[in-house]
Parts: C-alpha cells; sequence; structure tokens
C-alpha cells in the first residue's frame, strides 16, 4: 500500500479547516435569517431555549468523544467553575443582545460590534494579560474608537448594541483564556449553570400563559427547540477550524461574519446606511485594515528573524 506523504496530510487537514471555518463563519453570518422568524417571541425566551436545547446537543457531543466524566470534573475546580460562571453571564447578555438587535431591526449595528470585536481583543489583552502593543495596534485601536465616539456624537446617542457585543464577546473570549477547558466541555458547564434560570423562567412563561413555546403554533415550537442546534453547529465547526488552520487564518475568516450581517442589513432588510454610518465603519474598517496589515508585517518579521 503506497504511503500517504506528510505534506498530502497537511493539505487534506487545511482544506478539511477551511471547510468548517467556512461553515461556522457562515451559519454565524446568516443567523438574522433564522432569529428574524422569532421576531414574535420575547428575546429573552429565545435566550433560554437556546440554552435549554445547547445542553443535551453537548452532552452528546461529549459521550461520543468520552469526554463527559472529564466535563463534570469542572464542578470540583471552584475557580474555573466561577469562572465560566462568569463568562456564561457574558455570552448570555451577548445573545441576548443581538437576538434584540436582529427582531428589532438593528442588523446593522450588530455587524459594528463583531467589526470591532478584533480589536477589543487587543485592548483585552493589553488589559487582562498584560500584552504589550505595538505602535500600529495602537492606531488600529485608536481609529476604532473615533468611529465609536463619532457615532455617538452624530447620531446623538451612544451605538449601545455594537459597542455592548464587541465588549462582551471579548469579555467572554478573554475569560475562557483563563481556564484550561475546551470550547465543547465548556460551552456544556456554561448552559448547565444557567439552565436552573432558564427553566424556572420557561416556567414562569408556563404559568402565566405569555410564553410562546407549546402554544399551537407549529413553526415556532420547532424554531426554538432548533435554537440549540443553531448555538451548538457553529461551535463545534469553529472549535474544527481552529484546530486545523492558523490562528491568523481563522482571524481573517472572522469578518465573514459582520461582513455578511453588513450585506443583509443593507440589502435584505432595507436599514438605511447614513453618510454618518459610512464614517462611522470607514474609521472601523480603517482601524482593521492597518491592523491586519500591521499583524501580518509583524509575522513576517517574526519568520524572517527565526530563519
Amino acid at each position: 500500500m503506497d504511503k500517504i506523504s506528510p505534506s498530502a496530510v497537511t493539505g487534506d487537514e487545511n482544506r478539511a479547516g477551511l471547510f468548517f471555518g467556512l461553515t461556522a463563519f457562515g451559519i454565524w453570518a446568516l443567523f438574522p435569517l433564522y432569529w428574524e422568524r422569532l421576531d414574535h417571541v420575547d428575546a429573552v425566551e429565545i435566550l433560554a431555549h437556546r440554552a435549554l436545547w445547547t445542553a443535551p446537543i453537548c452532552a452528546l457531543v461529549l459521550a461520543y468523544n468520552r469526554e463527559l466524566r472529564e466535563a463534570f470534573k469542572v464542578f470540583r475546580q471552584p475557580r474555573t467553575l466561577a469562572l465560566l460562571a462568569l463568562s456564561m453571564a457574558m455570552i448570555s447578555f451577548n445573545w441576548g443582545v443581538y437576538i434584540w438587535s436582529v427582531t428589532h431591526g438593528e442588523v446593522l449595528q450588530a455587524s459594528m460590534g463583531y467589526f470591532l470585536n478584533p480589536l477589543v481583543n487587543v485592548l483585552a489583552g493589553l488589559t487582562l494579560f498584560r500584552e504589550k502593543l505595538r505602535l500600529g495596534q495602537w492606531f488600529a485601536v485608536g481609529l476604532a474608537a473615533t468611529g465609536v465616539v463619532y457615532a455617538g456624537f452624530a447620531f446623538d446617542t451612544f451605538p449601545w448594541i455594537g459597542v455592548s457585543l464587541a465588549v462582551t464577546f471579548g469579555a467572554y473570549g478573554a475569560l475562557r483564556k483563563m481556564v484550561t477547558v475546551s470550547a465543547v466541555p465548556g460551552l456544556f458547564v456554561e448552559t448547565l449553570l444557567i439552565l436552573p434560570f432558564a427553566l424556572g423562567y420557561m416556567l414562569w412563561l408556563y404559568q402565566t400563559g405569555t410564553g410562546q413555546f407549546l402554544v399551537g403554533d407549529l413553526s415556532t415550537d420547532l424554531l426554538l427547540l432548533g435554537a440549540g442546534i443553531m448555538t451548538a453547529v457553529p461551535l463545534l465547526c469553529y472549535v474544527a477550524a481552529a484546530r486545523r488552520l492558523p490562528i491568523s487564518t481563522v482571524g481573517m475568516l472572522f469578518y465573514i461574519t459582520p461582513s455578511g450581517l453588513f450585506i443583509l442589513a443593507t440589502t435584505l432588510y432595507g436599514e438605511t446606511v447614513t453618510v454618518s454610518d459610512m464614517i462611522t465603519f470607514g474609521f472601523i474598517w480603517a482601524g482593521l485594515i492597518l491592523f491586519t496589515f500591521e499583524r501580518q508585517r509583524h509575522a513576517r518579521r517574526l519568520r524572517e528573524t527565526a530563519v
């Protein structure tokens, strides 16, 4: 039997990683098409279902990978458990704001939030992990911050949706970086932590007759049940991509999501892009271009030095 060369294996892994990455970020980019069909359901109820149905999916994946016992060991690690509780609070707020923005016609601001996210990660590295910023990174962050400040003055209101999405998602990533638990076991523990609140809220909705689940609308029931799949599948694909691709490639693929949101907002949903919007996004995009260019140049210098 012919032996498979290492380069062929690497090529297969890269192709698989690219497929998983495109799938993950593509699904996240198209999320509004799913959540808008639940615009008649309160965002908190959707969030409760998202947590409720994600837990069993993660449990099945962990059981298949024989990692379920390892996940439950986290409950004997107080510090890790506390960090995961905080990360769950961050991602829950992020999910809630995102769903609210979609169901209230604010997809453009959601797009702004995820364009800002890579630069928020840079600030998180500076403040939480004592990472030093290079001059180009400072300029990139400054450009994005200028865009946010301009938006606050131009619209006479702070762009709270975009900023809160960027900050909470950045905080979530930073908190998860502090723990050694991998993605799926971590998500499983997080959903278990919020599960009592989700179940309690859904029970309250049932008792007061204000919930939208199991009230005769089969389409709504199926969409709420599918919230777990819509949460778990792109995350699992993202983990698979991150394991196979360089972090720089994953970082570039990330922009598929906010770009897709921007396109949906301005075409399908007909959100008006004003001159002030373009100035705001212009500053943010300029910051991202500078940030990407600076990162690639720094990586090239490190490779040349290593040689």
